[in-house]
């Protein structure tokens, strides 16, 4: 799978029986103290998080622009003043103070951008009474739009939150992945993709549904070693009741042939992240038992406009060891904390993972990892940002550190591409089809 699947595997296998749905005093929250998709509406009691107003407004936005580019620095967080703030730092962020010396955080004033659709979130209230888990926690009823669990009660819940979320009805372009080496020398990796959301389209109901979330193909176009080679995904809501469908367009051999599904630990990029970390995470989670840790204060990734400007070549940002802090941006935000522990008797080369979610988008903006020697071993982080043009709130750029190796990949970067990624491209889920990839994969884009 390549660069593009990072926003498009949306199901997790969670198993766990529960009630989800809320009562009518509950979901009474949502728009009132909570937000429209269940957030604290209210900012923190010392006034370094804000209340949410409506995140950004919707407004045209062209290639380039940064709402908060005013913003001015409040502190800048280094190797020697690191343990200040340890409290909001997740442990990776701690690893790569303690790896690398000239690693730095930029703290700015915290903006709550996120934003939506208002059908988008008159759905998400309809869910909050009308959703249940479904066979075991691996797939929920009934509903074809919005947050599934805007008041989440456990991990499940959490998680499909940040699968199911909005990403229009679908989008089509070209990104690429910077494969580097620890003296900053790097391979990009350049896809194509389209994808189209079923869930989350408007004009699909819960019946026209029949348990589907996306279709997608990607191609990749270079480098010369990998270019050529295309997949199609057929991606269930619940994958244990219908498999992932995936075909792929080998170019040696000239025809598509249907495969079996990758995923868990299968390696990606040079074996620096894995299949399931594609997204941040997209299950499924069989392997690992799930504990719900709460809610905390955290410095995260945030309204990271810099690092899409078109004015930065790929050389700008990838640096030895860590991406050019100097272009990245950090806030202070509310974040849910999950913690996934490997059952006895599974195996995962990832034995226990910490998942940090933003509370305003349900984004997982950040994640601890650790081997199977309980030792601290990978950190990845989204830079989220908010096209209010849209509107819809996405990871966009991620980076995923190995601290043994001193080595990362840094995905999703459009920087040099003429044109952005285009949302709300409604696609027909009849054109995702294996004659189609064949086509799709020899196409001349």
């Amino acid at each position: 799978m390549r660069t593009m699947l990072s926003g498009i595997i949306a199901c997790l296998l969670l198993p766990l029986a529960a009630q989800a749905k809320v009562g009518a005093d509950e979901a009474a929250k949502l728009g009132t103290e909570l937000t429209p998709i269940g957030a604290e509406k209210a900012g923190n009691a010392a006034g370094t998080i804000p209340a949410w107003t409506g995140g950004l407004p919707e407004q045209a936005m062209k290639r380039g622009d940064n709402p908060f580019a005013a913003d001015k620095p409040l502190f800048t967080i280094t190797a020697a003043n690191y343990k200040q703030y340890a409290a909001q730092l997740a442990e990776g962020y701690k690893a790569l103070f303690q790896t690398f010396p000239d690693y730095k955080m930029i703290v700015y004033p915290t903006h709550r951008s996120a934003a939506y659709p208002q059908w988008f979130y008159d759905a998400t209230k309809k869910n909050a009474t009308g959703v249940d888990l479904t066979d075991n926690g691996f797939g929920f009823c009934c509903a074809a739009q919005g947050y599934p669990f805007p008041i989440p009660k456990n991990g499940t819940e959490l998680m499909w939150n940040h699968i199911m979320r909005y990403n229009t009805k679908g989008y089509r372009g070209y990104t690429n992945a910077a494969e580097t080496q620890p003296d900053g020398s790097f391979v990009i990796e350049r896809d194509y993709g389209e994808i189209t959301f079923f869930y989350n389209n408007p004009k699909t109901t819960p019946d026209s549904l029949k348990n589907q979330n996306l279709y997608a193909m990607v191609k990749t176009l270079s480098p010369p070693n990998k270019a050529g080679t295309a997949d199609l995904l057929h991606v269930p809501i619940d994958r244990v009741k219908d498999q992932t469908g995936v075909w792929e367009f080998n170019p040696a051999l000239g025809r598509v042939r249907r495969i079996g599904e990758v995923g868990y630990d299968n390696p990606l990029f040079d074996g620096l992240m894995t299949h399931d970390q594609l997204d941040m995470f997209n299950g499924p989670f069989d392997r690992y038992t799930v504990k719900l840790i709460g809610k905390k204060e955290m410095l995260v990734p945030y309204n990271d406009y810099l690092l899409y400007s078109d004015k930065l070549k790929y050389r700008d940002i990838i640096h030895g060891g860590h991406i050019n802090q100097d272009l990245a941006r950090y806030e202070l935000h509310r974040v849910w904390v999950m913690e996934a522990e490997l059952k006895p008797g599974f195996s995962h080369i990832y034995k226990k993972r910490v998942f940090y979610l933003d509370e305003d988008s349900w984004l997982v903006l950040g994640e601890d990892i650790y081997d199977n020697r309980d030792q601290f071993w990978r950190f990845a982080e989204a830079h989220a940002i908010s096209f209010a043009n849209v509107p819809v709130v996405v990871n966009g750029m991620q980076v995923h550190y190995d601290l043994q190796s001193r080595r990362y990949v840094a995905v999703n970067l459009f920087n040099e591409e003429p044109q952005q990624v285009e949302y709300d491209v409604d696609r027909d889920p009849s054109y995702f089809s294996p004659q189609e990839l064949q086509k799709f994969a020899t196409a001349g884009k």
